[in-house]
């Protein structure tokens, strides 16, 4: 008769199956620089946001950067938590900025911070600064609002 052989066979475990990678709500940051047009450089920020790693977040910002210019090359890309919605600064922002929100003021290219002059926007103009500082620095990154000029004096009746 034949010959039996002892053969070892693993089976795995049918409760330990690895958890897929899921990724919390983020928001990558991608900046292009893009073909010159006259002889000067241009450079674009396109925002991703979902729960996706960077590695899935790079064909749609690719697609983004392609149609605010030619030959997008990816200089740099960061991941950080998606911030809330913040319609008070949104309107702030478009009221004293050229930036249409928060984030846009945000995630400016090419090392931009804002400038706030105190004596034009008011107390506004330190809550923005104030929260744009903390953004920053809760997301590393080193860029701070520059400040000048004085608060205008609050009006009788007005609350703190």
């Amino acid at each position: 008769m034949g010959e039996t052989l002892a053969v070892q066979v693993r089976h795995r475990r049918a409760g330990r199956k690895r958890p897929a990678q899921r990724f919390p709500d983020q928001l990558h940051i991608f900046t292009f620089r893009l073909a010159p047009e006259s002889l000067h450089l241009r450079f674009a920020t396109v925002l991703v946001r979902g729960r996706m790693g960077q590695t899935e977040a790079i064909g749609p910002a690719y697609a983004q950067a392609r149609l605010r210019g030619r030959e997008p090359m990816c200089t740099e890309i960061r991941t950080v938590p998606a911030p809330r919605p913040t319609p008070g600064l949104d309107a702030i922002c478009r009221r004293h900025t050229a930036c249409p929100s928060f984030l846009a003021l945000l995630t400016a290219t090419a090392g931009y911070r804002p400038t706030i002059r105190l004596d034009l926007m008011g107390h506004g103009g330190l809550v923005l600064a104030r929260a744009y500082d903390r953004w920053q620095s809760r997301w590393g990154d080193p860029r701070r609002a520059f400040v000048t000029g004085d608060l205008p004096p609050r009006r009788a009746g007005t609350a703190p």
